[in-house]
């Protein structure tokens, strides 16, 4: 970019465009900002109370956020694996703060800030890579108003965080193109950022990183090999240790200390081939291609469609630039390992051959742990939309009426990809929850309710609990919740009938955890029922039961 006083001005104009694409994709999100989460009943919740937790554990508790003694009472939880997104949840921090903004407005500014961002992140890549305003500009919008963003904002806010990993990627092209530390400087904060994010997002830097060196060395062998451009990569690898070793290394201390309950099957949560090809569950079109429904998965991770306009501009660009290849490649190897250990098409998997993904798995069994290969699909979405920025920069530099044409063909792409109206959810906020807050006193709440609402009633209600979701908990602690007697009625899954423990047993376990409040809703109403209990509050779908003060 030029160092005239105007310079950004083509940056802020992105930015506004980017803005207004956003809000008018994710409608109503903005209209319900303070009042339900961006997302459906799941994962959106957790992520919440993962921001709640930092909060807490930095200020009202003085603890370490990993581990938390308010779940899985008495024993407390590690949390080393849970879906943080640690850049959205402390760029996110001083809005717990604002008083009087609801706890969903924290959540909400987040997943709506991945999407202008997003974007703008590839138009900085694009300008770098193919110069213009304009032809980046239309990348960066194919980008963020992609199948992939918008099918994972059901609740996957560490994968929706896409932000990043452009910018590494601008940090890695800048690298090996210009002397200086602060390319690589950048290039390594930007890894940081993406890792500390989502695991997915690290590994797939890592294939694209592995996939345009193979393309560098053939074209660009004396720079990539020179000894000035290894110093500056050990400067962005160290600046990226600096930052999230102590994450990784805790993740692999907690793995290698016990087994953890949760993983994925990878083979259930890959990509079906068909999916790039045919809209999805998140499209505006998806009544229109009801195929989706037999794909495995779910809504959110069956969201790899590219769009046809998207492929044929990264073709059009790879066809006429050799510089568009690389990436090209980086989005075939994406789409290859997002299909997972075993083909799928059109819902049937084949059980033979393995494939890369299989192979790569029993290379790197941890992959077995994460297990949702379908993730990968992210690099077909990146290295496309980035290709097909060479093509439309190559249309603006041939004069206004290719511009237009350009417009156009971007236009089509994302009329392609239009999502449906934004998914919100909520759960309610009882006032009686609110008010045990300001309890002091350390006794502890039996939540039998759906697991993804207990945490949300933490979050009012700010006592330890036992259960409570996690995300990979360690399997003595499932173990112990479903084994336990007097628990198993609340925690195994599905809801276990009568006969229950006797009742004096369990209010026994009860008084010695100090739990004072039993919460239900009608999935294991007739549990809480057969202990006998004063009725305190019910309401909301809720009914909560007050234990009596174990005797002197």
């Amino acid at each position: 970019m030029d160092s005239r006083p105007g310079r950004w001005r083509p940056l802020l104009a992105a930015l506004l465009g980017y803005l207004a694409l956003s809000a008018a994709a994710t409608w109503p999100l903005l209209a319900r900002f303070g009042r339900e989460i961006g997302g459906d009943r799941g994962d959106a919740w957790q992520t919440l109370w993962g921001f709640w937790w930092w909060k807490e554990s930095l200020f009202r508790l003085g603890t370490a956020p990993t581990f938390c003694p308010l779940l899985r009472h008495p024993h407390g939880v590690p949390m080393w694996f849970q879906t943080w997104d640690l850049p959205a949840l402390l760029a996110t921090l001083p809005l717990w703060a604002v008083p009087g903004l609801p706890e969903v407005s924290v959540y909400n500014a987040a997943i709506f800030a991945s999407y202008p961002l997003s974007g703008l992140a590839l138009y900085l890549l694009c300008r770098e890579l193919w110069g213009g305003w304009l032809g980046p500009f239309l990348a960066g919008a194919l980008y963020t108003i992609s199948a992939y963003h918008l099918g994972h904002a059901l609740g996957h806010l560490h994968v929706v965080s896409m932000e990043w990993s452009p910018l590494y990627f601008l940090g890695l092209v800048r690298t090996l193109r210009r002397p200086g530390w602060r390319a690589p400087a950048g290039a390594g904060l930007a890894l940081a950022a993406a890792a500390g994010a989502s695991f997915y997002h690290l590994l797939s830097c890592l294939v694209g990183t592995l996939v345009l060196a193979a393309f560098w060395l053939r074209s660009d062998r004396a720079s990539l090999l020179s000894r000035a451009f290894a110093l500056r990569a050990a400067l962005l690898l160290a600046v990226f240790a600096a930052l999230t070793g102590w994450l990784y290394a805790g993740m692999l201390r907690a793995y290698l200390a016990e087994p953890y309950a949760g993983s994925h099957d990878a083979v259930f949560f890959s990509a079906d081939l068909l999916s790039f090809f045919l809209p999805n569950a998140a499209s505006a079109w998806a009544g229109r291609f009801p195929a989706w429904r037999a794909w495995t998965g779910n809504a959110a991770e069956s969201a790899g469609y590219l769009g046809y306009a998207l492929i044929g501009l990264a073709l059009a660009a790879g066809l006429r630039l050799r510089a568009a290849r690389p990436w090209l490649g980086l989005a075939l190897a994406g789409a290859v390992l997002a299909l997972g250990p075993r083909l799928h098409v059109g819902g049937r998997v084949h059980a033979a051959p393995l494939l890369p993904y299989g192979w790569l798995e029993r290379v790197l069994p941890v992959l077995a742990f994460a297990g949702v290969p379908a993730r990968l699909s992210w690099l077909a979405t990146f290295g496309l939309a980035v290709a097909a920025g060479g093509a439309l920069s190559a249309l603006e530099r041939r004069g206004a009426r290719w511009a237009a044409l350009g417009v156009a063909l971007a236009a089509l792409g994302l009329l392609e990809s239009w999502p449906h109206p934004f998914a919100t959810s909520s759960w309610p906020a009882p006032a009686f929850l609110r008010r045990l807050a300001s309890d002091p006193e350390p006794w502890a709440v039996l939540d039998g309710s759906d697991p993804l609402r207990q945490l949300w009633h933490q979050v009012l209600h700010r006592h330890p609990q036992v259960g409570g979701y996690v995300s990979r908990p360690p399997a003595r602690l499932e173990a112990w919740l479903e084994g336990e007697p007097a628990l198993r009625p609340f925690f195994a899954w599905p809801p276990p009938s009568s006969p229950y423990p006797p009742r004096q047993v369990s209010l026994e376990l009860l008084q010695q955890l100090k739990v004072r409040f039993v919460i239900v809703d009608r999935a294991r109403l007739a549990a809480a029922q057969a202990l006998d209990l004063s009725l305190a509050f019910a309401g909301d779908g809720l009914w909560i039961y007050e234990v009596p003060a174990r005797p002197l």
